[in-house]
């Protein structure tokens, strides 16, 4: 049976996006039913109104269904030439075994191979290196001095900036009322912020220390919103039998995607384009 889940709202369609966003795919492929719905008529308008569906993906099963058979027909297919394969050598040997063996001339005396050399460890950062990317007290005034600044010159003057010492780089969380305004579409807002306090905290030459700025864990919940994009998309190619190409994304983003499916035996992905418009494309695996 297809996962089904609950969602409720003001409105039908917005209860629908709701549970979209939550399986990772389009409203187009969900299907619902209502189970509830409060506040018709006068009653609505003066208690407000609720609607309460429960919606599952529709293809699910079917999709799962013509993923494993065609994983299965490629397994069949590798067991099939490795056979012919372990035949073919097989008669081959057999062939080799029936001619009259020649005597061989004798070897000269061979050099003994020389034993590889173990590989050196991984090395170590230098000195001046490491200092370079040495959190300090003062990168973290720093961060937390630009970015409260930044952000309350947004309009977000009772936002609440800290910022704390992550070992390998400065994290600063971010929380208020408004936050939404923070992230900006897809995070570019908070992107741009984090990447400006980055340069401020390393305006002093040869320093390189990492900047991270997140709230309400958007963050997190935005890396499992492209997981399941990434999982969808590799049904959609499946079915389709076609390459599809995502809108631009920034690195991180990117990176996520292209993380999502590297193990998948379907479906492969490669990104195309210049940025700022740099794209995912993710394709059959031939």
């Amino acid at each position: 049976m297809p996962r089904k889940i609950e969602k409720n709202a003001k409105s039908k369609e917005e209860a629908l996006r709701l549970a979209a966003e939550e399986f990772g795919v389009s409203v187009n492929e969900l299907s619902y039913t209502v189970e509830r719905e409060i506040g018709k008529g006068i009653l609505g308008k003066l208690l407000g109104r609720e609607v309460i569906i429960s919606a599952w993906i529709t293809k699910e099963e079917e999709e799962e269904k013509r993923i494993r058979e065609t994983r299965e027909l490629r397994r069949r297919k590798m067991e099939q030439q490795k056979a012919a394969e372990a035949e073919a050598a097989k008669k081959e040997a057999g062939a080799k075994a029936e001619k009259p063996r020649r005597p061989r001339p004798e070897k000269k005396a061979e050099r003994p191979a020389e034993i590889p050399k173990t590989p050196a460890p991984e090395k170590e950062l230098s000195p001046a290196e490491a200092k370079r990317r040495e959190v300090t007290e003062k990168s973290v005034k720093d961060a937390q001095y630009f970015a409260e600044t930044v952000i309350h010159m947004m309009g977000l003057e009772d936002a609440e900036v800290v910022a704390v010492n992550g070992g390998k780089s400065v994290d600063v969380t971010v929380s208020g009322e408004r936050m939404g305004l923070l992230i900006g579409k897809r995070g570019d807002t908070l992107d741009a912020v984090q990447y400006l306090t980055s340069l401020y905290v390393n305006k002093e030459k040869n320093s390189y220390i990492k900047v991270n700025i997140d709230t309400e864990g958007y963050r997190a919940k935005r890396e499992e919103t492209l997981v399941k994009l990434a999982r969808s998309l590799e049904r959609k190619v499946l079915r389709e039998g076609r390459e599809v190409s995502l809108e631009p994304m920034s690195p991180n983003e990117r990176r996520i995607i292209h993380a999502a499916l590297q193990s998948s035996e379907d479906v492969k992905t490669y990104s195309v384009g210049e940025e700022p418009n740099r794209r995912i494309v993710v394709a059959p695996n031939d």
